[in-house]
């Protein structure tokens, strides 16, 4: 029987969940993914289900898409948020997902949320779950996952990636939330919601509710000006991927001044140091590398104290690894160098290892017992050359070194 209270529940929610999508008609944005030829729309309509990781920036359908698969499949469907599950909580629903198996026949989506909060110990217990069968995962998130998950479980899931929404996209929620609600907002006031939400459908709909519970009895221009005060503390609601690719960009392109911004503009949203800390040791590699080997140890270090130094402290250090790196001299011989080498093992190139190199092999040469360290003996049965010295000082010594050595 139906409780008398039983709609309390609905009415307390956010109106963001209250009117997340149920089908795919009222989807908004992602159109390369589920618009009517999207890969992902397929999938799931042609009930052909895989693990699958979706992740991009907050408010553009993740969660909502767990509601339409949830609503779409025939299927078990459970919810986990990953900052509050615990194993106990994963077990329960596996034991769960076995039962309806053997009795039923039926499988077990798992929608976990922040999937990127999982530990490792946990994320290695949702590999053999998602190994075995017992359930389908559905993880959610807003970190690449390609940093922040384990590989092994990178390696058992699709991966799609979801923009942020449009402003058109933003403008069509707001206006079926007008109309949800039974408001009108001003067309002013509209517009600076859409200047706030800056693509976070969650970001556009929380002020919508504001505007309903709190101010119908301000002017307009009074409620322009709450609200933009309010603005700043949405920064995190930008496409923090576009801010870290033009950060990243900006080093590589040597400018300090631009790079500082846009570190600047990542940590006044609320970005997580230790987030910008990796992708700036990444970049130490990739766009360094060689030309200043000391670019790594000194995004290292920024690393390193990400983990023990908090904001508003750390900025100085990460902006001084930010300056470092973009003046430093540049080059991606490495980055080049391993691309180029996967691209021929992935095209068939499974060279055997030469009998001398084996381990207790025969015949193999040690090179400290030879004059400068050095003696010349094959190391590959074919000869490619894949590490090309960059146009830098420190290279060109390189390249002289390796030309005295082999005779190049």
């Amino acid at each position: 029987m139906k409780s008398i209270f039983s709609g309390n529940f609905e009415d307390v929610k956010p109106l963001s969940t209250r009117m997340r999508p149920t089908n795919f008609s009222d989807f908004q944005g992602q159109e390369k993914l589920l618009g009517k030829n999207g890969v992902l729309r397929k999938i799931i309509e042609g009930k052909n289900m895989s693990n699958m990781i979706l992740y991009g920036p907050s408010g553009c359908g993740k969660s909502s898409l767990g509601e339409i698969i949830s609503r779409e499949l025939d299927y078990n469907f459970e919810t986990l948020n990953a900052t509050i599950a615990s194993l106990s909580d994963l077990r329960n629903i596996v034991e769960k997902a076995k039962t309806s198996v053997e009795l039923y026949g039926k499988k077990t989506i798992l929608f976990l949320d922040e999937i990127h909060r999982f530990n490792k110990n946990q994320q290695d217990a949702l590999l053999s779950y998602t190994e075995s069968g017992i359930i389908i995962l559905v993880g959610a998130t807003t970190e690449n996952p390609y940093h922040n998950l384990n590989n092994a479980l990178i390696s058992r899931c699709l991966i799609f990636e979801f923009k942020a929404l449009t402003r058109e996209n933003i403008k069509s929620i707001v206006l079926k939330g007008e109309e949800y609600l039974n408001i009108t907002l001003p067309k002013e006031v509209r517009e600076v919601v859409l200047d706030i939400a800056q693509g976070d459908s969650r970001v556009a709909l929380n002020y919508l509710e504001l505007y309903k519970n709190s101010c119908q009895e301000y002017s307009e221009n009074e409620i322009i000006d709450l609200f933009r005060e309010r603005k700043a503390s949405y920064h995190k609601a930008e496409d923090k991927y576009n801010l870290i690719s033009a950060m990243i960009k900006s080093i590589r392109g040597s400018d300090p001044d631009a790079a500082v911004y846009w570190l600047g503009r990542l940590l006044s949203g609320g970005e997580d140091p230790r987030y910008v800390a990796r992708r700036i040791v990444i970049h130490a590699s990739e766009d360094i590398g060689m030309a200043n080997p000391e670019a790594m140890l000194i995004a290292n270090s920024a690393m390193n104290a990400s983990e023990k130094i908090g904001m508003p402290e750390v900025r100085i250090i990460l902006a001084q690894a930010v300056i470092y790196l973009a003046i430093s001299s540049k080059s991606n011989s490495s980055y080049m160098a391993i691309n180029n080498a996967m691209a021929d093992i992935e095209n068939g190139d499974m060279e055997e290892v030469p009998t001398h190199l084996k381990d207790n092999g025969r015949g193999y040469k040690y090179p400290h017992e030879y004059k400068n360290n050095f003696v010349d003996q094959k190391y590959r049965s074919k000869e490619k050359q894949y590490y090309i010295p960059g146009n830098n000082r420190n290279e060109k010594l390189i390249e002289e070194k390796l030309q005295k050595l082999w005779k190049l």
